[in-house]
């Protein structure tokens, strides 16, 4: 497969070109997942049922298997390494929308890595996030929805090298609108599950976490550095 390289302040990442996945700088990741809150209501339709896992990208002992990935939590803030490397796996139970966005504190930085959207039990990996200096820290935003969230899309189109702070901010905003939108709704209880990667494009087992009992959920993942 061919790779394309790109660069952003805290982040190198490698990608694979696919027709779906919109043009993301690199980053660097901190990684905290934030599920939303909730009270007392639950969706009539059960809402959209959708896995999500965190891998750490390291070699294997054995030097012929090449790279190999391992789920690790996310619940709380992830510490990495300088050159750490990683890729979020997302699946969903049926057909919905997906925004992936990567805002840098470190310098300001707003970046889509997906906007588009994804077929049922489809399973979708991040570009390679390769954690470089300095020091500080990333949240990624993962926003899943039965609909199609428009303004959000109209926004992520806009994001590019020359984009301005007001067309950043504006990305931040919508995810934070809707964030708070849907914490009036409860979702529920997340629980294991196991759920396909891919290694060095070979297919694998890991365990995610699954996500229940809403239609629309934004989750932030943050790595710190």
């Amino acid at each position: 497969m061919n790779k394309e390289f790109a660069r952003n302040s805290n982040f190198t990442q490698y990608r694979g070109v696919t027709a779906m996945m919109v043009k993301a700088a690199m980053v660097l990741l901190p990684l905290v997942l934030c599920v939303a809150g909730g009270s007392p209501e639950v969706p009539q339709n059960g809402g959209l049922n959708w896995s999500l896992a965190l891998q750490k990208i390291i070699k294997s002992a054995n030097s012929s298997d090449g790279d190999v990935s391992v789920m690790i939590p996310f619940s709380a803030p992830v510490q990495a390494m300088t050159d750490e490397r990683f890729h979020l796996v997302i699946s969903p139970a049926a057909d919905c929308y997906c925004y992936v966005v990567v805002e840098s504190s470190g310098n300001g930085s707003v970046s889509a890595l997906y906007s588009g959207p994804l077929k049922a039990n489809t399973i979708w990996n991040s570009p390679e996030l390769r954690v470089q200096p300095p020091s500080g820290s990333e949240s990624l935003y993962v926003v899943t929805s039965r609909e199609e969230q428009g303004t959000l899309a109209q926004g992520i189109s806009l994001l590019n090298d020359n984009s301005t702070v007001s067309q950043k901010q504006a990305v931040i905003n919508e995810i934070f609108r809707l964030r708070s939108e849907v914490s009036q709704f409860r979702e529920v209880p997340e629980k294991p599950v196991l759920m396909g990667g891919t290694s060095r494009g070979d297919p694998e087992r890991s365990q995610g976490v699954e996500f229940s009992g809403l239609n629309t959920y934004v989750k932030t993942i943050s790595i710190n550095h």
